[in-house]
């Protein structure tokens, strides 16, 4: 196969149309239907169909696209890393981040990226854990920002911090305070599987186990039900905390010590790193410490978050973590 041919698939089967994909490339539509009939004939097998208003991939098609891309990707990359230099670092890098951290770090990230590495060219895609390992593993993502270390032998992972989640009510619906561990087990949740399983997790050690009642998989259609009293929910305390700063809900810290996760960057282990990689790596990590200082990642205690050590201290003296 033609790298160039494969471009052209990948190109074609992204817009969905061969002439959107001609006149996108600058390319003659019958030379991009050569391409594609060349590439039917080597591997024996129909890679579009007809649409409406364009083609469509079949299911050797799509196979083929997820290869192929990997492969220009694989390639660009190795462009990019030798024709990078230290000082103003190219090339296209793919971040995967978490759904809740995307509104809160993805904004700033640009802002800086312009103005730091213009010659850097970001894309971002959002998923779950489990989603952003496997991106990691096959290559669809370079660097991903992962709301816990990274268990897997394939990828390394670097702690930034912890944030702490914490149980979202509409405002005046509870005390202000902590919430123990007898109020937290009869607390009615809206709640999605990602956010489930990763408190499931966070709280094993504490023999609590969360009354879910509502199950939605969106964060934003969570912190509006929220705030409108249809229940409580339990999110990152840097999703929420504009909103808890304007009254529009409260944010409470889930046993007196905190139930923190943590943030960490994630990379396929044994690839090069690349210079543009480097730099992405960089700007998020002074993200992350910026939202720290500013108080995003956790509620603060009069004027300053708990400290990480006094959290270890009272942690050290009340095994169990939990009070109620």
């Amino acid at each position: 196969m033609e790298l160039r041919s494969l471009n052209y698939f990948v190109r074609i089967a992204e817009l969905g149309s061969i002439t959107r994909a001609a006149s996108h490339l600058h390319v003659a539509q019958p030379a991009l239907t050569r391409h594609v009939q060349r590439l039917e004939e080597e591997l024996d097998v129909v890679l579009f169909t007809r649409a409406n208003r364009g083609v469509r991939l079949t299911e050797a098609g799509q196979k083929l696209l997820e290869g192929a891309a990997r492969i220009l990707r694989d390639i660009e990359r190795t462009g990019d890393e030798i024709r990078a230099q230290d000082a103003h670092p190219s090339g296209k890098i793919i971040l995967g981040i978490t759904p809740t951290l995307c509104p809160v770090l993805v904004p700033e990230l640009f802002a800086r990226m312009q103005r730091d590495y213009k010659m850097i060219e970001l894309k971002v895609m959002h998923a779950g854990m489990v989603r952003l390992e496997e991106f990691i593993i096959d290559g669809r993502a370079d660097i991903a920002l992962l709301s816990e270390l990274s268990r897997s032998r394939l990828i390394v992972s670097t702690r930034l911090g912890e944030e702490e989640m914490v149980l979202v009510t509409k405002p005046g619906a509870r005390p202000r305070g902590a919430v123990g561990g007898d109020e937290l087990r009869q607390t009615p949740l809206i709640l999605g599987d990602g956010l489930r399983a990763a408190m499931d997790a966070l709280l094993a050690g504490h023999g609590i186990e969360l009354k879910v009642e509502i199950e939605i998989n969106d964060h934003e259609t969570i912190r509006l039900m929220v705030q409108q009293g249809v229940g409580a929910s339990i999110l990152p305390h840097s999703s929420v905390s504009k909103e808890a700063a304007r009254g529009l809900l409260e944010a409470h810290r889930i046993t007196e010590t905190g139930i923190f996760r943590s943030l960490a960057l994630g990379v396929r282990a044994g690839r090069n790193a690349s210079q543009a990689r480097d730099a992405v790596a960089r700007t998020i990590a002074r993200a992350v410490a910026d939202l720290d200082r500013a108080g995003r990642l956790a509620i603060a205690t009069g004027r300053h978050p708990l400290p990480r050590r006094a959290r270890r201290a009272a942690e050290a003296a009340s095994p169990a973590g939990v009070s109620g």
